[in-house]
This record gives C-alpha cells, sequence and structure tokens, in this order.
C-alpha cells in the first residue's frame, strides 16, 4: 500500500512539474543569460554583490541521532525524524533549509536503493551529469540535475558499515558549501 501511495505521489509530483513549463519562461532565461554575460565584465566588489553567498560561514549548530544516522544542523534549519508516510520510520530522516532545499537521508535495502535511484535518475533529466566526491568519511557517487529555474538537486548512493545510503537533495548542487557540511557532519552506525 505504501509502495502504491508513493508512486501516486510522485506521478502527481511529475504531472505539476510538467504542468509548470512554459514558453515565455525560455524568453525571461535568454534575458537573463544576456544580462549575466553582460554583467561579468563588471566584477563587483563583496559590498555591491546583490547575491552574497548564503553558505558562508555556514556552521553546525546542533547534531541530531535518529536510527543509523547522527547528522548536523545548522543554524535556523530544522530536523525532520521519519518521512512523509511514518513519522516515526528510522530508516528515513532530513535535514531542511526550506519546504524546497533539502537533504532526506535513506537507508535502504540494496535493491530498493537502487530501484529508487534508478527511477529518480530516469526522471530528473534536465542538465544532469554525474557526479562523485568524497565528504567526512564517506564516497559518493550520483548524479546532479537543474529543475530548470535555476535551481539544482543531486541524488546520491554509498556504501557504509555495508549498508546502502541514499541521498536525495533539493535546493543545492553537489559541491555547494551547504552539501559539503551537511553531507561532511553524516556518520552512518
Amino acid at each position: 500500500m505504501k509502495k502504491l501511495l508513493m508512486l501516486v505521489l510522485v506521478l502527481c509530483l511529475c504531472v505539476c512539474l510538467a504542468a509548470c513549463g512554459d514558453d515565455d519562461d525560455d524568453d525571461d532565461n535568454d534575458r537573463r543569460k544576456k544580462n549575466d554575460k553582460k554583467n561579468e565584465a563588471d566584477t563587483p566588489t563583496p559590498e555591491e554583490d546583490p547575491t552574497p553567498t548564503e553558505a558562508a560561514g555556514l556552521t553546525i549548530a546542533s547534531t541530531e541521532e535518529w536510527g543509523d544516522f547522527t547528522v548536523g544542523i545548522p543554524a535556523e534549519w530544522t530536523f525532520r525524524k521519519g518521512d512523509v508516510f511514518d513519522e516515526n520510520d528510522t530508516r528515513y530522516c532530513s535535514v531542511k533549509k526550506s519546504d524546497f532545499k533539502y537533504f532526506d537521508f535513506k537507508r535502504e535495502d540494496e535493491s530498493l536503493a537502487k530501484q529508487h535511484y534508478d527511477y529518480n535518475k530516469n526522471t530528473y533529466t534536465n542538465e544532469q551529469v554525474d557526479v562523485s566526491g568524497t565528504y567526512g568519511d564517506i564516497t559518493w557517487t550520483g548524479f546532479q540535475y537543474s529543475d530548470g529555474f535555476g535551481g539544482y538537486g543531486f541524488e546520491l548512493i554509498a556504501t557504509v558499515n555495508d549498508k546502502p545510503v541514499r541521498v536525495s537533495s533539493a535546493g543545492f548542487k553537489f559541491d555547494s558549501e551547504e552539501a559539503k557540511t551537511i553531507l561532511g557532519s553524516l556518520i552512518v552506525k
């Protein structure tokens, strides 16, 4: 029943994302790209920079432990136990900056982790690139994608202590300071 409900939710999400596309967005993106190229010549000083790096100085304010996971939580971020179906499921937890910027950690059996990973790799194909790297003591492999509106996300998989671990992130690039900080703080028992 949970799998069926999850499938229905994923299909609804796909339909919603597909409905968001509009050709007018392409004109706005073209204008933004032209403005970005025009502004590249004028390198602003840090005081003039209209988009300061949010991750500058990102530090872990607390540590949460849930199931097999121990993870650092930056100040003003939240920690959610479980998942949408079961808040008491110790195989899942999330570190959230907002509803649209988060890191979901999952401890699934190998076949389920691979199935979800492959499904997401075939679904999130916009500007998709393979990524890999080591943060903390964990070596990750996966892919990064664009949401088509200037945001990014990624899906990672690793084996830690003979246990598969999967991470889904929205709102961040794999090499962002947020990803380095959160993933670097992760400990899997």
